[in-house]
Protein backbone atom coordinates (compact mmCIF):
# COMPACT_ATOMS: atom_id res chain seq x y z
CA UNK A 1 0.00 0.00 0.00
CA UNK A 2 2.78 2.26 0.84
CA UNK A 3 3.61 2.70 -3.37
CA UNK A 4 -0.38 3.10 -3.79
CA UNK A 5 0.32 6.12 -1.76
CA UNK A 6 3.43 7.15 -3.31
CA UNK A 7 2.12 7.09 -7.02
CA UNK A 8 -0.74 9.25 -5.22
CA UNK A 9 1.68 11.84 -4.37
CA UNK A 10 3.90 12.05 -7.44
CA UNK A 11 0.50 12.10 -9.32
CA UNK A 12 -0.79 14.94 -7.08
CA UNK A 13 2.63 16.81 -7.45
CA UNK A 14 2.50 16.20 -11.19
CA UNK A 15 -1.28 18.05 -11.38
CA UNK A 16 -0.18 20.46 -9.10
CA UNK A 17 2.63 21.40 -11.43
CA UNK A 18 0.85 21.25 -14.86
CA UNK A 19 -2.23 23.34 -13.75
CA UNK A 20 -0.79 25.67 -11.27
CA UNK A 21 3.44 25.78 -10.61
CA UNK A 22 4.55 26.06 -14.32
CA UNK A 23 2.52 29.27 -14.95
CA UNK A 24 3.31 30.67 -11.45
CA UNK A 25 7.09 29.67 -12.13
CA UNK A 26 7.11 31.44 -15.51
CA UNK A 27 5.52 34.24 -14.56
CA UNK A 28 8.44 34.90 -12.76
CA UNK A 29 11.70 36.67 -14.26
CA UNK A 30 14.45 34.93 -12.43
CA UNK A 31 17.27 34.34 -13.91
CA UNK A 32 16.92 30.81 -12.74
CA UNK A 33 13.67 30.28 -13.94
CA UNK A 34 14.65 30.92 -17.58
CA UNK A 35 17.35 28.20 -17.97
CA UNK A 36 15.10 26.49 -16.25
CA UNK A 37 12.52 26.53 -18.97
CA UNK A 38 15.13 26.94 -22.00
CA UNK A 39 15.95 23.48 -20.89
CA UNK A 40 12.48 21.69 -20.33
CA UNK A 41 10.58 23.37 -22.83
CA UNK A 42 12.48 21.68 -25.41
CA UNK A 43 11.08 18.48 -23.49
CA UNK A 44 7.73 18.92 -22.91
CA UNK A 45 6.84 19.70 -26.83
CA UNK A 46 8.20 16.61 -27.96
CA UNK A 47 6.66 14.61 -24.86
CA UNK A 48 2.97 16.54 -24.47
CA UNK A 49 3.50 18.97 -27.13
CA UNK A 50 3.43 21.94 -24.18
CA UNK A 51 -0.63 20.91 -23.80
CA UNK A 52 -1.57 20.84 -20.39
CA UNK A 53 -4.75 18.78 -21.43
CA UNK A 54 -2.61 15.84 -23.20
CA UNK A 55 0.08 15.83 -20.42
CA UNK A 56 -3.18 15.24 -17.67
CA UNK A 57 -4.33 12.78 -20.38
CA UNK A 58 -1.15 11.30 -20.71
CA UNK A 59 -0.47 10.97 -16.55
CA UNK A 60 -3.80 9.34 -16.22
CA UNK A 61 -2.58 6.37 -19.04
CA UNK A 62 0.80 6.08 -17.13
CA UNK A 63 -1.22 5.52 -13.83
CA UNK A 64 -3.47 3.14 -15.03
CA UNK A 65 -0.33 1.39 -16.58
CA UNK A 66 1.96 1.50 -13.58
CA UNK A 67 -1.11 0.26 -11.26
CA UNK A 68 -1.71 -2.67 -13.89
CA UNK A 69 1.85 -3.29 -13.46
CA UNK A 70 1.99 -3.14 -9.24
CA UNK A 71 -1.14 -5.13 -9.44
CA UNK A 72 0.49 -7.75 -11.38
CA UNK A 73 3.60 -7.50 -9.10
CA UNK A 74 1.55 -7.76 -5.86
CA UNK A 75 3.00 -4.29 -4.85
CA UNK A 76 -1.33 -3.24 -4.72
CA UNK A 77 -3.51 -5.22 -2.73
CA UNK A 78 -6.52 -4.49 -1.20
CA UNK A 79 -7.02 -7.48 0.97
CA UNK A 80 -6.03 -5.03 4.50
CA UNK A 81 -9.70 -2.55 3.23
CA UNK A 82 -11.84 -5.79 2.82
CA UNK A 83 -12.89 -6.25 6.48
CA UNK A 84 -14.15 -2.55 5.80
CA UNK A 85 -16.33 -3.63 2.76
CA UNK A 86 -19.95 -5.89 3.49
CA UNK A 87 -19.38 -9.56 2.50
CA UNK A 88 -22.18 -9.30 -0.33
CA UNK A 89 -20.24 -6.35 -2.03
CA UNK A 90 -17.00 -8.23 -2.10
CA UNK A 91 -16.79 -9.84 -5.59
CA UNK A 92 -18.44 -6.62 -7.05
CA UNK A 93 -15.41 -4.30 -5.25
CA UNK A 94 -12.90 -6.66 -6.83
CA UNK A 95 -14.06 -6.53 -9.86
CA UNK A 96 -13.68 -2.89 -10.02
CA UNK A 97 -10.56 -2.58 -8.25
CA UNK A 98 -9.23 -4.83 -10.82
CA UNK A 99 -11.04 -2.77 -13.44
CA UNK A 100 -9.73 0.49 -12.02
CA UNK A 101 -6.53 0.59 -14.34
CA UNK A 102 -8.17 0.17 -17.44
CA UNK A 103 -10.82 2.76 -16.78
CA UNK A 104 -7.62 5.44 -16.16
CA UNK A 105 -5.91 3.86 -19.21
CA UNK A 106 -8.95 4.38 -21.02
CA UNK A 107 -10.34 7.70 -20.01
CA UNK A 108 -6.42 9.23 -20.57
CA UNK A 109 -6.87 8.26 -24.13
CA UNK A 110 -10.14 9.66 -24.70
CA UNK A 111 -8.77 12.62 -23.60
CA UNK A 112 -6.29 12.87 -25.18
CA UNK A 113 -8.51 11.87 -28.35
CA UNK A 114 -10.57 14.74 -27.86
CA UNK A 115 -8.06 17.11 -27.26
CA UNK A 116 -6.79 16.72 -30.64
CA UNK A 117 -9.93 16.46 -31.92
CA UNK A 118 -10.97 19.95 -30.47
CA UNK A 119 -8.19 22.25 -31.07
CA UNK A 120 -10.69 25.10 -31.60
CA UNK A 121 -10.70 27.86 -28.93
CA UNK A 122 -13.42 27.32 -26.76
CA UNK A 123 -14.76 30.52 -27.50
CA UNK A 124 -15.17 29.66 -31.54
CA UNK A 125 -16.44 26.02 -29.99
CA UNK A 126 -19.60 27.73 -28.00
CA UNK A 127 -21.11 29.94 -30.59
CA UNK A 128 -24.31 28.97 -32.01
CA UNK A 129 -24.83 27.11 -34.91
CA UNK A 130 -26.92 29.80 -36.55
CA UNK A 131 -23.71 32.97 -36.09
CA UNK A 132 -24.62 36.73 -36.80
CA UNK A 133 -23.11 38.15 -39.82
CA UNK A 134 -20.42 40.04 -37.71
CA UNK A 135 -19.61 37.18 -36.32
CA UNK A 136 -19.22 35.23 -39.21
CA UNK A 137 -16.59 37.83 -40.43
CA UNK A 138 -14.42 37.53 -37.43
CA UNK A 139 -14.40 33.85 -37.50
CA UNK A 140 -13.73 34.08 -41.36
CA UNK A 141 -10.77 36.87 -40.48
CA UNK A 142 -9.44 34.45 -37.66
CA UNK A 143 -9.30 31.38 -40.14
CA UNK A 144 -7.92 33.21 -42.65
CA UNK A 145 -5.24 34.46 -40.28
CA UNK A 146 -4.66 30.70 -39.05
CA UNK A 147 -3.86 29.71 -42.75
CA UNK A 148 -1.27 32.62 -42.88
CA UNK A 149 0.40 31.21 -40.16
CA UNK A 150 0.48 27.89 -41.14
CA UNK A 151 2.08 28.83 -44.38
CA UNK A 152 4.70 31.17 -42.53
CA UNK A 153 5.46 28.17 -40.11
CA UNK A 154 6.04 26.00 -42.96
CA UNK A 155 8.19 28.51 -45.28
CA UNK A 156 10.07 28.66 -41.68
CA UNK A 157 10.63 25.03 -40.81
CA UNK A 158 11.75 24.59 -44.52
CA UNK A 159 14.25 27.25 -44.12
CA UNK A 160 15.26 25.74 -40.99
CA UNK A 161 15.01 28.87 -39.24
CA UNK A 162 12.53 27.15 -36.57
Amino acid sequence: MKWLFGLAVIVALALTWSLWGRDWLKARNWRLTNAFFAWIEPLEIKLWKNSKTIFVARLKMLTGLLLTLGTQLGAVDITPLMPFVPDAWEPAVRVLWNLLPLVLTALGWMDEYLRKETTKPLEEIALPENKPPEVEAAVAKVAEAQAEAKVAIEVAKAEGTV
